[in-house]
């Protein structure tokens, strides 16, 4: 099985959403991105703002980022859930000492809308994410503190509810 690295910022950190997404998903571990914000201004496929990694250069600024390792047949998956408006880099990222190289998918240009306020429950499902890797109450706090908005569509808002309910008794046990 040939696999890769896959940096996750948003999401995704959570290794329950993302196995879902991916079943081989493999925790290698968090990571602090020095010199990144993460900032939900990116327009998704539903017309809500969705996570983007911004590279600030700022030491004071820090990203929380999850390294995963998947089976390379499931990245087209993983893509196809993405959507429009990211791009694949590359990244070269150090979890417990060892380097790995690293994608992570990034919002492009023609995507980015700072107007445009993320639904609750996607907020909710990267704070669950950051609180599950162990993120800082500040870290948690920002997350808690965007602006978003309910979801429109009642059957895709339920599905992610439950989606955080899986999310809240997987913290629980």
């Amino acid at each position: 099985m040939s696999t890769l690295h896959y940096l996750a910022f948003g999401s995704n950190l959570h290794p329950l959403r993302l196995g879902e997404r991916v079943p081989s998903a493999r925790l290698v571990g968090r990571l602090d991105l020095e010199g990144y914000r993460l900032a939900f201004h990116k327009r998704g496929q539903d017309g809500s703002g969705k996570g983007n990694l911004v590279y600030t250069g700022d030491p004071g600024d820090r990203a929380l980022g999850a390294l995963f390792e998947i089976d390379a047949r499931e990245k087209p998956d993983l893509d196809a859930v993405e959507g429009e408006g990211y791009r694949d880099e590359r990244m070269e990222v150090t979890v417990a000492g060892r380097t790995y190289s690293a994608f992570v998918y990034l919002g492009e240009g023609d995507f980015i809308d700072p107007d445009l306020p993320p639904y609750r429950w996607y907020r909710d499902i990267i704070w669950h994410g950051a609180r599950y890797l162990g993120a800082s109450w500040e870290y948690l706090e920002g997350i808690a503190a965007v602006a978003c908005m309910e979801d429109p569509d009642p059957d895709r808002r339920a599905r992610c509810e439950a989606l955080l309910e899986r999310l809240r008794e997987w913290q629980e046990a």
